[in-house]
């Protein structure tokens, strides 16, 4: 039997965040902002932080150079009670590392370091250990050099023979993503990108259309995140459904993808079926978006699931 709930494995990225940013200022001059802040962020790293926080043991799999970044996430991942014993170490290449301005809509625009993500690599021999939890993440196919592509899909095809759980999301997908991706689906019992990035490599718009379609490719539940107007969730069993976003005040979405990959897998964990995974889901979401950051608000499992029974749901676009 694993020993973990989680194991996360994929892009981690130190994000920088400002607020509020709508411009940029003119060369030689600055501007003063309400609020500044450095976060562990990504596919991987996001997710692993908030299963930590919502009570999961979590694994982190990643890559960072031997720099002062790449020792503050480790050191912080840490703190929030991530296991740490497989990150690997660049020699060479610095940690990746984002600049982020967030505007007053709470969007966000971005430079960033592609950084150490792009020379992690998970090799056979590392399986017994990187596999050791119920549930196996992997997030930031795209970004990821190394790993994208044949050994991304030996892992996953591990991962299922073993009999794990598998989720998988990815970031700034496009048309081209769709080649590294496609091999994948089969052995994904829970796809959870953006309807943004489903919709570039299905060639699709609309929810159900997008989820079908990679359902029809081998993905077990394709569960397509909606920004501000919720989840679309088309299950392996049973009819695809909606659930609308919490009204919030919203602070940031930076990381509310990731999140929201977390609530679902808190809930697949604890055994519920998978509206209520969605709905908790919403809300870890929604808990994130309330602060600047990937972690934003979200403080206990026991303090989303109160929002989750009490927070007003949104009820137009």
């Amino acid at each position: 039997m694993p020993t973990r709930d989680v194991s996360a494995i994929g892009f981690v990225i130190l994000d920088v965040l400002c607020r509020y940013a709508d411009k940029l200022p003119p060369p030689g001059g600055a501007f003063v902002v309400e609020e500044i802040k450095m976060t562990v962020a990504g596919t991987a790293g996001a997710t692993a932080v908030d299963c930590s926080v919502l009570g999961l043991d979590t694994q982190i799999v990643m890559r960072v150079g031997r720099d002062d970044m790449g020792d503050y996430l480790s050191s912080k991942m840490a703190s929030y009670g991530v296991n740490t014993d497989l990150v690997q170490v660049d020699e060479v290449v610095q940690t990746a590392a984002s600049l982020l301005p967030i505007t007053p809509a709470g969007a966000r625009h971005g430079f960033y370091v592609r950084g150490g993500s792009d020379t992690l690599n998970v090799t056979e021999d590392m399986y017994d250990r990187v596999l050791d939890a119920k549930i196996i993440h992997l997030g930031g196919t795209g970004l990821l050099k190394t790993l994208d592509g044949a050994p991304s899909g030996a892992l996953m095809k591990a991962a299922k023979a073993r009999g794990r759980t598998t989720f998988f999301d990815l970031i700034q997908a496009n048309p081209e993503t769709f080649a590294v991706v496609e091999p994948l689906l089969p052995h994904i019992d829970y796809f959870v990108p953006s309807i943004v990035e489903a919709a570039a490599m299905a060639g699709r718009s609309e929810p159900a259309d997008v989820a079908k379609w990679f359902k029809d490719k081998g993905v077990k539940n394709a569960v397509l995140t909606l920004e501000s107007e919720g989840v679309w969730v088309d299950p392996e069993e049973g009819e695809a459904f909606h659930l609308p976003a919490h009204q919030i005040d919203l602070v940031d979405t930076t990381g509310c993808g990731d999140s929201f990959t977390a609530g679902m897998i808190v809930g697949v964990a604890k055994g519920w079926d998978i509206r209520a995974s969605a709905r908790f889901a919403n809300a870890v979401a929604a808990k994130v978006a309330m602060g600047l950051g990937s972690l934003g608000e979200l403080r206990s499992f026991e303090d989303t699931v109160e929002a989750m029974e009490t927070w007003p749901l949104r009820t137009t676009g």
